[in-house]
């Protein structure tokens, strides 16, 4: 697969984002849907999602691989927080003024909504399914290693590793393995299909729009701008494909991990670290400072990845 394939695969994702900065800007998408448009991607539109990729998916017939993909999420991104947590020292960011908050937004990847298209533009529809199952260690990772550097480990708010998107992914699991993916009618697959659809551009849009919302909004602190972008698309990115190269996956679950490998941080960082104590301006500068970078890496990576995995 060539550069140009894999730029025409993710330069659609990054001009979803831009359009929702536009809209965001020409107040066509104001902050007050926000809310609104995120509970419903999140709490009926990822489900139908979930359920339409997952259950009756033949890239899930090994269900040795679906466990080792949720292992794999849950560990590379708890070392990978914990790791940028150890480094944050280096540009000087102590305790209280976003050393906890710089390994968590730097440690975490957009695993979601902007990996999808990219996914599945390059690798077709049945590898969402083998997404999701990956996104469940991710999830686990998030809510304890993650919002636990923020909170203290034993403070962490565990619980919230439940939820929606997680308990849509397990279930659909359980239906899949259960065989039920035969006797699914034609008409709730098309009915969750299209549903799903519409949870990718819908987010992708906000997510610009939220974007555009913390640009300028802090002041830059260059150490924080120019380290998250090397630790996160390159440094980051080689221990995963080490980790991948070394470990007994299958072709499906390695192209999953290239396109992780290429993503920027996760714009759901914030969120955690302005609702658990954080340092909110550190997670803005590496959300900001990794997604505009990461327009231009991502294309190279994703085709590096490939090749050094023999893809």
């Amino acid at each position: 697969m060539n550069y140009s394939n894999i730029l025409a695969a993710t330069l659609p994702v990054y001009l979803t984002m831009l359009i929702g900065a536009l809209a965001r800007w020409l107040r066509w998408l104001p902050r007050e849907a926000d809310t609104g448009i995120m509970n419903l991607s999140i709490l009926v539109l990822f489900p139908c999602l979930a359920f339409e990729r997952i259950v009756g998916n033949e890239a899930l017939k090994n269900g040795g691989q679906t466990l080792l993909a949720a292992l794999v999420g849950y560990g590379l991104v708890a070392v990978s927080m914990l790791a940028c947590f150890a480094l944050a020292p280096l540009i000087g960011l102590k305790r209280g003024e976003g050393a906890r908050t710089f390994g968590l937004s730097v440690g975490l990847q957009n695993y979601g909504f902007v990996a999808i298209p990219v996914i599945e533009a390059l690798f077709g529809k049945q590898l969402i399914g083998v997404l999701f199952t990956y996104t469940l260690g991710v999830e686990i990772a998030m809510w304890t290693v993650g919002v636990g550097l923020l909170t203290g480990l034993s403070k962490a708010p565990w619980r919230h590793a439940i939820n929606a998107p997680v308990i849509a992914i397990i279930a659909s699991l359980a239906l899949h393995y259960a065989g039920a993916g035969p006797h699914v009618p034609e008409m709730l697959h098309k009915l969750t299909g299209q549903l799903g659809a519409c949870a990718i551009p819908l987010s992708v849009l906000l997510i610009g729009a939220s974007i555009f919302d913390l640009i300028g909004t802090e002041r830059i602190r260059w150490g924080v701008a120019l380290a998250s972008p090397v630790l996160r698309l390159a440094v980051l990115p080689v221990g995963f494909l080490l980790v991948v190269r070394w470990l007994p996956m299958s072709a499906d679950l390695k192209k999953i991990m290239c396109v992780q490998a290429a993503m920027p941080s996760a714009v759901f960082t914030i969120v955690l670290a302005r609702r658990y104590g954080g340092h909110a301006a550190t997670a803005v500068l590496v959300v900001v400072s990794t997604t505009l970078v990461s327009l231009f890496t991502a294309p190279w990576m994703i085709g590096f990845a490939m090749r050094f995995l023999g893809l």
